[in-house]
């Protein structure tokens, strides 16, 4: 599982996937799994079925396309649902780094699936034509009122979220017991353990060697004021308004340059190493998010999940994703994927089983209330409080890669002057978004 999440990291910035989150994806493409059905009952209840739209009536075959890590979850609880509406449910799993672009392209072409579950990429999928969509009623007052923004475009609900996904800090609590307060904080205490030889590293963050990993740097970058793009009059990111260059944005890229040199970030420790000098209790301190969580529960280290420390004295505010569902707009079988919306994803069950799994936070805030006894997703939450979300508009797909790139050049000292490689990046960016 911690694989799968790892990887969907590092995918966003290459693909330009924004949301999110934060995170995974590397299941095996084009293998086949198969919910059957018996009978035709009523359905699993939704969180609320007074304010949901009336249920409509389906039968016949549904196929959904996702990744092998959700593949694996959403199959087993799926399957009775399936069985009480006369539904026979086919997963088709789907390599992440390929996969969203292969549902736009299938589409159109009427080769694609009835459903897709999928990091949430609205703006997208619309401007492409290639989702419905959903009539959630009220129903949609009962989730995460963000994780809805991210499944809405022009005032119309195309998805169904059911994951919300943040970043934190894992604090070996063997080796620190106390929580950092700031960036310095942190590796002061790191450091020491290195110097006396009860740590091998001071602190544990993971990149890609060449494409960096923007996702995990933004709480840092954050804490400087820094943001990607501003808002327009209405409050929505403004494509044409790249602020990530201001004089925050240089501020973080000299602190950049200052952690790269004295080794408090290198972009060679990755993903995989990151995680296991944790899960080894070789490393104090962690970023990453819920979905290395079950691995390091495994590893049998002492932990505590705690706010990212500030590096430039403002909240250190993550990145916030979601995942959710859509459904195609040329579905075969568009009642039946209309009632796997409104219905299946809508159940406190169904989202309270994804995170039995995952554990990660549900959408749906009356699962939230079910799974917010157990102390971590009370952690998670309170972090994501102070996230922002990644900014849910195409010109983002122009700007993960040079950010990322960049980042590596300023913390290997390369290139020239890190304020100057920064605004170079954010002219690059405008003159990919300028060329569409």
């Amino acid at each position: 599982m911690a694989l799968t999440f790892r990887n969907r990291i590092l995918g966003t910035f290459t693909l330009g996937i924004a949301a999110a989150l934060a995170v995974a994806g590397c299941g095996s493409s084009s293998t086949s799994t198969t919910s059957d059905v018996a009978s035709s009952a009523p359905a699993v209840p939704s969180a609320s079925p007074s304010s949901a739209p009336s249920t409509p009536v389906a039968s016949g075959e549904l196929t959904i396309w996702t990744e092998d890590y959700y593949v694996k979850i959403f199959e087993p609880l799926v399957k009775p649902w399936a069985e009480m509406n006369g539904l026979t449910v086919t997963f088709v799993t789907k390599d992440f780094g390929q996969m969203g672009d292969q549902f736009i392209a299938a589409v159109p072409a009427g080769e694609g699936p009835d459903l897709f579950i999928t990091p949430t990429g609205t703006n997208k999928f619309v401007a492409n034509g290639v989702v419905a969509p959903v009539e959630l009623g009220d129903a949609a007052a009962g989730f995460n009122p963000v994780s809805i923004e991210a499944v809405s475009n022009g005032g119309k609900i195309y998805g169904v979220p059911f994951t919300v996904e943040n970043i934190a800090l894992y604090r070996n609590t063997d080796l620190a017991p106390t929580a950092p307060a700031t960036f310095d904080e942190m590796m002061a205490a790191g450091d020491a353990l290195v110097k006396s030889g009860k740590a091998k590293s001071a602190f544990s963050i993971g990149q890609d060697p060449k494409g960096g990993n923007p996702y995990l740097l933004m709480p840092f970058q954050s804490s400087f004021g820094s943001q990607i793009f501003g808002l327009d009059a209405d409050g929505n990111y403004d494509p044409n308004n790249l602020i990530i260059d201001d004089e925050a944005g240089q501020k973080f890229a000299s602190w950049l340059a200052a952690s790269g040199k004295s080794g408090a970030l290198s972009p060679d420790m990755t993903l995989d190493i990151a995680l296991q000098d944790f899960k080894d209790g070789k490393s104090p301190f962690l970023v990453t998010g819920p979905w290395d969580l079950a691995g390091i529960k495994e590893s049998g280290v002492k932990y505590a999940i705690d706010p990212i420390p500030s590096a430039g004295g403002e909240v250190s505010s993550p990145f916030v994703g979601f995942y959710g569902v859509y459904a195609s707009s040329q579905s075969k079988n568009p009642l039946a994927a209309s009632l796997f919306l409104t219905d299946f994803m809508t159940s406190v069950e169904t989202q309270v089983g994804i995170w039995e799994q995952a554990k990660n936070p549900p959408a749906l805030t009356a699962a939230l209330d079910v799974v917010s006894a157990d102390p971590d997703m009370k952690a998670f939450g309170a972090i994501g409080a102070t996230a922002v979300q990644i900014p849910p508009i195409p010109a983002m797909d122009q700007v993960w890669g040079p950010w990322g790139e960049t980042e590596v050049l300023i913390q290997r000292g390369q290139g020239g002057d890190p304020v100057e490689l920064w605004k170079a990046m954010a002219e690059k960016i405008r003159a990919a978004i300028a060329k569409g």
